[in-house]
C-alpha cells in the first residue's frame, strides 16, 4: 500500500475527536500490538504526547486531537506492519466498538439495538447503523461540530456512506484505508444482531472518492 500526505489540505483533518473516541483507539490498539509497539506507532505518527498520556473516558475535548491525528495513527499501523496491519486494524476496530458499546451504550441506543433483535434481519442492520451514525453525530455536536453521515439502500447491501472519514483524513493511498471502521462495524453488528456479516469498503476518500463508503450485505456470512 503507498500512502502520503493529501497535496492540498484536507478540512476534514481538522474536525476534533473526544476524549473518550481517541482513548478506546488507543486502548484498542494497546491490546492488539501492545504497549511498546503502541509507543512506536504512537512516535512514528507524531503523537508522542499520547505515550502513556491516554486521553481521559469523557465526551469532551481536553487532549486536542484531530481526524488528522487519528488518520496519521492509522498510517503509521499500515506503513509499519505492512499487509499484516490490515487484520491488526481489523482487530483495533472490533475492540474499539466493544469498547463503545461497553462504555457508552447509552450514547448509541444498544438497549433498544437489543429488544429489536425480533425484527428482520434488514431491518435490525438498519437500525444498528442508524444508530451508530446518530451516536457520532453526538459526539461531534458535542464538540461544536457535524458529522457528513447517511445511509443507502442498494438491494442486496447497506451503504454506509462517511464524508468525514477520519482514517483517511488529509491523506491519499492506492487501496482503503478504513480497516479499523470496517471491524467497528463487523463487530457491533454481530454483538447486535448475533450474526456475521459481510463488510466491503467500496470507496476511501483517499483514493479520490467525495466519501468513504462501506457496503453491508443483508444475509448472513454463510460457511460452506
Amino acid at each position: 500500500m503507498q500512502i502520503k500526505d493529501a497535496p492540498e489540505h484536507d478540512p476534514v483533518a481538522d474536525l476534533h475527536l473526544v476524549d473518550a473516541y481517541m482513548r478506546w483507539a488507543l486502548l484498542a490498539s494497546e491490546e492488539v500490538v501492545g504497549k511498546n509497539g503502541l509507543s512506536v506507532l504512537l512516535r512514528q505518527a507524531g503523537l508522542e504526547r499520547l505515550i502513556d498520556n491516554y486521553p481521559p473516558e469523557q465526551l469532551k475535548i481536553s487532549a486536542d486531537i484531530t481526524f488528522g491525528d487519528y488518520a496519521s495513527l492509522n498510517v503509521a499501523l499500515h506503513s509499519f506492519f505492512g499487509r499484516a496491519g490490515r487484520s491488526m486494524a481489523l482487530r483495533i476496530g472490533r475492540q474499539t466498538a466493544r469498547y463503545a458499546i461497553e462504555r457508552q451504550g447509552p450514547l448509541f441506543g444498544t438497549a433498544a439495538l437489543l429488544a429489536a433483535k425480533v425484527l428482520p434481519l434488514a431491518t435490525q442492520i438498519k437500525m444498528g447503523i442508524s444508530a451508530m451514525q446518530l451516536g457520532l453525530r453526538k459526539l461531534s455536536q458535542s464538540v461544536g461540530e457535524d458529522r457528513r453521515l447517511s445511509i443507502e439502500d442498494r438491494g442486496d447491501v447497506f451503504a454506509y456512506i462517511d464524508a468525514d472519514c477520519s482514517m483517511s483524513a488529509g491523506k491519499r493511498a492506492n487501496e482503503p484505508l478504513g480497516w479499523i471502521q470496517t471491524g467497528v462495524l463487523q463487530e457491533a453488528l454481530s454483538w447486535q444482531t448475533g450474526r456475521d456479516l459481510d463488510v466491503e469498503q467500496v470507496a476511501c476518500r483517499s483514493m479520490g472518492a467525495p466519501a468513504s463508503v462501506w457496503e453491508i450485505r443483508k444475509t448472513p456470512r454463510t460457511t460452506e
